[in-house]
């Protein structure tokens, strides 16, 4: 532990030296003057919380440089800047903050923390390292006027929460996309059928019924998407939105086929029969097409920013 200790008032001390002009302004102006913090400030003003941030205090803040914030999933920033998210941005800003005047060698001798938004930080320290649940603290002590500022490579995730539901919908794009190359499986199979006369009227029922069961559990997964597109990226919005005119109009053509089936059997002859069929092949197809564009280019983004990434010091 004394070597611990050693170790974490080093860093302070040069935090300190660093800083030193800095004890005559506040937090906020204090990571605005350093430069590394832009999407911090940007943040805290997004969330109205500067002029809390402002205020006597003191306050201990565990500042994400921009790099951290980079470091988020591919789009989670863009979401949390959303106005209609602002008590999200507050509730993860505020759990960077805990009352009072925090230092170093405080810090190494707690195992959790109280933060401003309620919940707890866990603190874990490990060969002179000091974890804030899964960020490390990189700088320490820097003094302002109102409290301290400790720096942090990661944004600082709540233990029972998360920052966004940016990857939740990925994965939920991902099962309706999957849903709907079923959906085009079985078009193409009624396509086929519309061209052979020889298929009995059961085929076709058997195949119409299976589809719609495809289309009513992605009529599901729709729903719940829609519900979460204040959180959506913009290319997820776009794919959500860009599902909902062809589901719909593929959900009405298929019901229309089974119905004429369920009246009249001979309807598999019928040129209105058979021009259905292709437009629920037409439907089906433009659905897949849509949102697999949409998510494939998603997709390239992200591992685009992966490559660019920047290594985080160690």
């Amino acid at each position: 532990m004394k070597k611990l200790y050693i170790v974490v008032v080093a860093i302070a001390l040069m935090s300190i030296s660093a800083f030193a002009s800095n004890t005559r302004r506040d937090i906020v102006d204090t990571a605005a003057q350093a430069g590394s913090f832009n999407t911090l400030t940007k943040a805290l003003k997004a969330a109205d919380l500067v002029d809390t941030l402002k205020g006597p205090g003191p306050f201990t803040v565990f500042a994400p440089t921009d790099q951290a914030f980079n470091n988020l999933p591919p789009g989670a920033l863009e979401v949390l800047l959303k106005p209609e998210n602002k008590e999200q941005l507050r509730s993860i800003l505020t759990y960077h903050v805990v009352p009072g005047r925090v230092t170093a060698s405080d810090v190494v001798k707690l195992t959790s923390a109280k933060t401003v938004n309620g919940e707890e930080l866990r603190i874990s320290v490990l060969k002179g390292v000091v974890r804030l649940n899964e960020s490390r603290v990189t700088k320490t002590d820097i003094p302002a006027s109102n409290g301290l500022i400790h720096i942090v490579d990661r944004v600082i995730v709540p233990l029972m929460g998360e920052i966004s539901q940016v990857s939740k919908i990925d994965d939920m794009l991902a099962s309706f996309e999957s849903k709907a190359i079923e959906a085009r499986r079985d078009a193409a199979m009624l396509e086929s059928k519309r061209r052979n006369s020889q298929i009995n009227w059961k085929t076709h029922s058997e195949t119409l019924n299976v589809m719609k069961a495809h289309i009513n559990e992605m009529g599901k997964m729709l729903t719940e998407l829609e519900g979460m597109k204040s959180r959506a990226t913009l290319f997820q919005e776009k794919a959500i939105e860009a599902a909902r005119p062809h589901l719909e109009d593929l959900a009405q053509r298929v019901e229309k086929a089974i119905s004429w089936l369920n009246e009249d059997r001979g309807s598999i002859a019928k040129a209105e029969y058979k021009e259905n069929l292709h437009g629920i092949w037409s439907d089906a197809d433009q659905l897949y097409r849509n949102v697999d564009t949409i998510i494939d280019y998603h997709e390239a983004r992200m591992r685009l920013h992966e490559l660019t990434e920047e290594p985080v010091a160690r």
